[in-house]
């Protein structure tokens, strides 16, 4: 085995169990020590592969993200999807592993509130240029009137994030927060209602989200 195999062998190791760790206890609770005990090794060998905890962190997100990513690109791709099918498909579709299901979950925890930050962050940064490929493809085609497709999904993808996260509120149901996400989106993409209809829409999110 390669010293680069065997380098990115131990990486792989530190990164898994920091993710149980950090799903099981919280970012905030989870010490370096603490991962230096489940990996069995020594810190000074911790600090060889990463600078600190929040570097592990975001080593963790971007795993996540990196599957996001080659997702939407999939999807992006797909000849059949109009442009709406896709960028719903790729907001609103359940994650596909157990481990993005326990990690999204997690997030809502108060001592993971960085790490929700931080992903909310990465995605905006990473996976919202392939959406805004998706929404100018829609201009192109009469689905949307767009006039900024980055800024427009970077807007929306931050607005979701902050609906759900009231959705404790009293008197908020799925219902309510599915209204308003449609109307949002119809608003900033100047959506073609000859096109998709909010019925439609509603419905297709529906889908995703129960699937």
């Amino acid at each position: 085995m390669s010293n680069t195999q065997e380098f990115d062998l131990k990486r792989k190791e530190i990164l898994d169990c920091a993710e149980t760790l950090f799903t099981s206890k919280g970012y905030e609770d989870t010490t370096v020590n603490a991962i230096l005990k489940e990996v069995g090794i020594a810190k000074g060998t911790f600090y060889y592969y990463f600078q600190s905890k929040e570097e592990v962190m975001d080593a963790v997100i971007m795993r996540f993200i990196d599957e996001d990513l080659q997702i939407a690109k999939t999807i992006m791709d797909n000849q059949t999807l109009s442009a709406m099918d896709k960028l719903l498909q790729c907001i609103f579709s359940k994650p596909k592993t157990d481990n993005k299901k326990v990690m999204i979950e997690q997030l809502y925890e108060a001592n993971n509130a960085l790490m929700k930050q931080r992903t909310l962050q990465r995605t905006i940064e990473v996976i919202c240029p392939i959406y805004a490929q998706m929404i100018e493809e829609g201009n192109a085609n009469g689905e949307f009137t767009s006039k900024q497709p980055l800024e427009d999904i970077q807007f929306l993808i931050a607005g979701i994030q902050t609906l759900f996260d009231l959705s404790h509120i009293k008197g908020s149901t799925i219902e309510i927060q599915i209204e308003s996400v449609v109307n949002a989106i119809f608003q900033m993409l100047v959506v073609n209602e000859q096109k998709n209809s909010k019925t439609k829409v509603t419905e297709i999110m529906i889908k995703h989200i129960k699937a």
